[in-house]
């Protein structure tokens, strides 16, 4: 019984430590986008992250409202502070006013 308990309890550590916690989740925003290269929606703010989809957005869209669907990473820089929003853009569209 103690031996299976043994296995048992290092097979869940070592997958424990191999999964990832979910930092990330799929969200849509409506906003502008700034020329800092990020997106402002319901004052907050949002660095865009470098791929093509997201690319494309920063560099052709500034200044225009837009619907974005992507992956959000909050970083946690320290205690005090809340942190950087990143957005992975996975699609987006230009919405009217």
């Amino acid at each position: 019984m103690g031996k299976y308990f043994l296995v048992v309890f290092s097979i869940l550590m070592a997958v424990c430590l191999f999964v990832s916690p979910a930092s990330a989740y799929r969200i849509t925003l409506v906003g502008e986008v700034n020329d800092n290269q990020q997106l402002v929606a319901d004052n907050e703010i949002y660095d865009i992250d470098s791929n093509a989809v997201g690319d494309d957005l920063v560099l052709n869209f500034i200044a225009q409202k837009v619907k974005v669907v992507g992956q959000l990473k909050v970083v946690q820089q320290s205690d005090e502070s809340d942190g950087s929003k990143i957005i992975t853009v996975e699609s987006f569209e230009v919405v009217g006013e």
